[in-house]
C-alpha cells in the first residue's frame, strides 16, 4: 500500500485522471444497474485500474478501519484490479482464522513471493500438506532454543540487554536515538539463535547481515506494485531487478554460513537453529520429503525467515516501548519500583521473573496493542469458497485480516489512543488480566500464527525490564517527541531522541 506514491509517479497525472474519469462513469452506471444481493461483499466504489489504491493514504491501517463503520466487519476493495476482503474486528477475525482456519490459511500468488528465498519459503507459500510439514519443521527447530528454561538463547538475551543498557548509559544524558543501539542488539539475538554465536557491533558479517535486512525492509515497505497489477512489471524492471539483487544478497550471506556449519557440524552437539536444520534434513526420510514435495533447500532456508521475522518486529516494539515510558513517567517510575522489589540490583532479570512483574508486563502487552506494529499481517487468500458472516467469498481471494481494527476497537479497549497499562492489569493490580490480554492478537491466530511468539516474549521481557532497571529515560524538554507512526512494513514510530541516565 506504500506504493500509491510510485505508481503516480511512472504514469502522467493528466492521462490517468482522464482516464479513470471516463472509464469509473462507464462503471458507475453498469453497477447502479446490478440488483442487491445480501450475499454479496459490500464496499465502496472502486477506479478502474487503480481501485481504491488512491484513497489509502499515508496511512492504510487508518482508512480500512474507518471503512469498517461504513460497511461492517467484512467488506470488499480493489487493490488494482484485485478484489480484496478486509476482515475487521476480534470475533470476525477470530471467526475467519481460527474456526474457519483451513478457508483462510492460503497465500496469494504474489509475484514477488516466488523469488522470496528462491520461491522456496515457508512464510510466503500457499497452504498445503508441503507447507504443512515446513512448518512443523520450524516450530520444531525453534522451540529446541526458546523453550526451555535457561536456554542459550536466554542467555544471550540477558547478555545483549547489559551491552544495550550500557551503551545507551554511555550517552551520559546527552541527547540520543535509540534505534541504532536497538537495532543492533536485536540482530545479535537473531545470530545467536540462528548462528550461535554474537558479533561484534564492526564485525563484516554482521554489518552485510544488517544492510542486506535494511535494505529488505526499505524495499518491501514501499511495496511492489506487479504483485496487485502485473502488467507495472513492463514499467517497474529497474526497481524490481534492485529488489531481486538484495533477495540474492540474503541468498548469499545465509548459504555462506550453511556451508560454515556443514563443516563443523556434530548432530550430537546442536548448537543452534542452523544446526536443528541441518538435522531435521538427515532425519526425515526422502519418501516423506518427496511425498509433499519438500526439499532439504525448503528446511535449510529457514533460517533466513527466521531472520527476517525477528529482526524488525522486535526492533520497532523496544523503539516504541522507550518512547511509551520516556513520554510516560509515571509508569516509568512504577515499573522500576517494582523491578526493584522483586529483583533488586544485584542480578539482572531472567524470564521466569515475569510471573512476579505484572505491572511490568502489562506495560509491555499495551506497547504491543498501542503500537501494532503489523496492522494488516501478511496477505491471506481463501483456499476454498466459503462464507464468512452471511458474505459469499470465493477461493483464491486476497484477503487483509485488519489487526489494527482489533487494537483500536473504543468498544473493546476505551480512548484506544491512550497509553494505559492499566488495562491489562486485575482490579487489584496483582496479576496480568489474561482474559483482557486475549482481547487482541498481536501474533496473529489460526495456521498463520507467528512460531516465534515464545522468542518474541522473552526478548521483549527480558530487554524491556534490564533497560528499567538500569535506566531512566526521559523526553527532551523542548523537544518532546511525537507519538505517532511511519508506515511501511511495519508501523514503526518517527524518529525522536530521549535523554539516558543511571538508575
Amino acid at each position: 500500500m506504500a506504493f500509491i506514491a510510485s505508481l503516480i509517479s511512472i504514469a502522467n497525472p493528466l492521462v490517468v485522471v482522464l482516464f479513470l474519469v471516463l472509464l469509473g462513469y462507464v462503471l458507475k452506471l453498469k453497477t447502479s444497474k446490478t440488483s442487491y444481493d445480501s450475499t454479496k461483499v459490500p464496499g465502496p466504489f472502486a477506479w478502474p485500474v487503480f481501485g481504491n489504491l488512491l484513497s489509502l493514504g499515508k496511512k492504510p491501517h487508518e482508512y480500512l478501519t474507518y471503512l469498517r463503520s461504513v460497511y461492517g466487519d467484512v467488506y470488499k476493495i480493489k487493490m488494482g484490479s484485485r478484489d480484496t476482503i478486509v476482515l475487521n474486528g476480534l470475533q470476525t477475525i477470530k471467526t475467519a482464522m481460527i474456526k474457519q482456519a483451513e478457508d483462510f490459511a492460503g497465500r496469494p500468488n504474489f509475484y514477488s513471493f516466488n523469488y522470496i528465498a528462491k520461491g522456496k519459503s515457508m512464510g510466503f507459500s500457499d497452504y498445503g500438506p508441503r507447507w504443512k510439514l515446513h512448518r512443523k519443521i520450524a516450530q520444531n527447530s525453534l522451540a529446541m532454543f526458546t523453550n526451555k528454561r535457561n536456554s542459550p538463547i536466554e542467555e544471550a538475551i540477558i547478555a545483549e540487554a547489559e551491552v544495550l543498557a550500557n551503551n545507551f548509559l554511555n550517552t551520559d544524558g546527552s541527547p540520543m536515538n535509540p534505534h541504532n543501539e536497538i537495532y543492533l542488539s536485536v540482530g545479535n539475538i537473531i545470530c545467536a539463535l540462528c548462528f550461535g554465536k554474537r558479533y561484534k557491533r564492526d564485525d563484516p558479517d554482521f554489518m552485510q547481515l544488517i544492510k542486506n535486512n535494511d535494505e529488505f525492509m526499505a524495499f518491501a515497505g514501499a511495496g511492489n506494485p506487479v504483485d496487485i497489477m502485473p502488467w507495472m512489471r513492463h514499467f517497474t524492471k529497474r526497481s524490481f531487478n534492485k529488489f531481486v539483487s538484495i533477495l540474492d544478497a540474503m541468498d548469499e550471506f545465509t548459504m555462506k554460513k550453511r556451508r560454515e556449519h556443514l563443516d563443523t557440524f556434530d548432530p550430537m552437539h546442536l548448537r543452534d537453529v542452523t544446526d536443528a536444520l541441518i538435522k531435521t534434513t538427515e532425519d526425515i526420510s526422502e519418501e516423506e520429503k518427496q511425498s509433499v514435495g519438500l526439499t532439504d533447500e525448503h528446511i535449510l532456508i529457514t533460517v533466513q525467515e527466521m531472520i527476517g521475522a525477528g529482526f524488525d518486529t522486535i526492533a520497532s516494539t523496544l523503539q516504541w516501548a522507550v518512547l511509551f515510558i520516556a513520554t510516560h513517567p509515571e509508569h516509568q517510575d512504577k515499573a522500576y519500583e517494582e523491578i526493584q522489589s522483586v529483583i533488586g540490583s544485584e542480578r539482572y532479570p531472567e524470564f521466569e521473573d515475569i510471573a512476579s512483574l505484572p505491572f511490568t508486563e502489562a506495560c509491555i502487552i499495551e506497547v504491543m496493542r498501542h503500537s501494532c506494529i503489523f496492522p494488516f499481517a501478511l496477505p491471506h487468500s481463501s483456499t476454498r469458497d466459503t462464507n464468512l458472516n452471511g458474505y459469499e467469498i470465493p477461493a483464491k481471494s486476497l484477503v487483509f485480516v485488519n489487526l489494527w481494527s482489533v487494537n483500536y476497537d473504543p468498544t473493546i479497549f476505551p480512548d484506544p489512543g491512550k497509553y494505559d497499562p492499566y488495562r491489562f492489569l486485575s482490579d487489584n493490580g496483582k496479576s496480568v488480566n489474561r482474559s483482557a490480554a486475549e482481547l487482541f492478537l498481536p501474533f496473529g491466530a489460526g495456521r498463520r500464527k507467528c512460531p516465534g511468539e515464545q522468542l518474541a516474549k522473552m526478548e521483549l521481557f527480558i530487554f524491556f525490564t534490564t533497560l528499567l532497571q538500569r535506566c531512566r529515560f526521559d523526553v527532551i524538554p523542548g523537544k518532546e517527541p511525537v507519538v505517532d507512526s511511519k508506515y511501511g512494513l511495519t508501523l514503526k514510530p518517527k524518529d525522536f531522541e530521549v535523554s539516558v541516565s543511571r538508575r
